[in-house]
């Protein structure tokens, strides 16, 4: 379990975090989400001891950072994660086994070889996607109990994005548990146990985001005449678009008041459709980060 109390930090005079409290349990994958700038890396650099907090600490299973966690049971990937020039990836792996003794070597010869990976190439010769899952492999092949991942996602093609989230679901079963950020909400969505959200320094919980992400709802609606986003705004609404005489929206609501409130507008039909991925956590997000009406 990973505990962060009372956590506030700045560079210079710009608060970056600030009073940031969380818990995560064991086996569990959450889900980080700001902008370029939010704090995500920040953030992450923190709770792994890469940084030192100016208030506030980090306690895994009760225990502080620097004196609780083995290095062995803590893996910190960046968005951009250092190696040396001409550094292969097996030489990597050597380097990572003095720091993790029970790496699993056969693991990460498998992921190097799903990814079409050389493990003698020099890791500056690869494109950022393949130094991506070159460094996923040996996050993998550690299997930690703590993983953070940051911006895990960029650069991977959909088949290696696929594989590598089943791997994390793997690792997070075996009772690890996984942050990852993203700033892209589809590639969190229907993933994540719990999402939080970081904006202007606050964050947004993880059980205030599945609170509002249960709330969304989606619907078309036919009308005798061209609709006008106006008729909706007794409505908590995320989107809005019409063609001809049906607009589709997205609110936030119980669906019983929703749909008495458009019958209210008289429509010809009303059919609630299924939410696409990422539409609910957006919408979800914006209300929560105060972004609004998305229209």
């Amino acid at each position: 379990m990973i505990e962060v109390r009372g956590l506030s930090h700045s560079f210079g005079d710009r608060p970056v975090l600030s009073n940031i409290n969380l818990t995560v349990g064991e086996s569990e994958i959450l889900g980080l989400i700001g902008v370029n700038g939010s704090g995500k890396s920040t953030f992450l650099r923190l709770i792994s001891g890469v940084l030192t907090p100016e208030c506030g600490e980090v306690l895994y299973d009760g225990k502080a950072v620097s004196l609780g966690v083995a290095r062995e049971e803590l893996f910190f990937l960046p968005d951009d994660p250092f190696y040396d020039v001409g550094t292969s990836s097996d030489d990597l792996f050597k380097l990572y086994k003095t720091f993790y003794p029970h790496i699993d070597e056969a693991t990460y010869v498998e992921m190097m070889g799903y990814a079409g990976l050389s493990r003698r190439k020099a890791l500056s010769s690869f494109s950022k996607g393949m130094r991506r899952q070159a460094f996923i492999a040996l996050a993998f092949a550690i299997a930690p109990k703590y993983l953070l991942l940051d911006e895990a996602f960029d650069g991977l093609d959909p088949l290696a994005r696929e594989r590598f989230k089943k791997k994390v679901r793997d690792v997070a079963k075996r009772g690890s548990v996984v942050i990852i950020s993203s700033h892209a909400l589809k590639e969190l969505e229907g993933f994540c146990d719990n999402y939080l959200v970081l904006n202007g320094a606050q964050l947004i919980p993880p059980e205030q985001m599945s609170q509002k992400m249960s709330n969304m709802l989606k619907y078309q609606i036919a009308f005798e005449t061209e609709p006008s986003i106006a008729w909706f705004t007794d409505l908590k609404m995320h989107h809005f678009e019409k063609k001809g005489r049906i607009a589709t929206i997205l609110v936030e609501g119980e669906e019983e008041q929703v749909r008495a409130e458009l019958e209210e507008l008289h429509p010809l039909i009303i059919d609630r459709l299924e939410i696409a991925p990422g539409e609910n956590l957006l919408g979800a997000m914006e209300e929560l980060a105060g972004g609004g009406d998305r229209r």
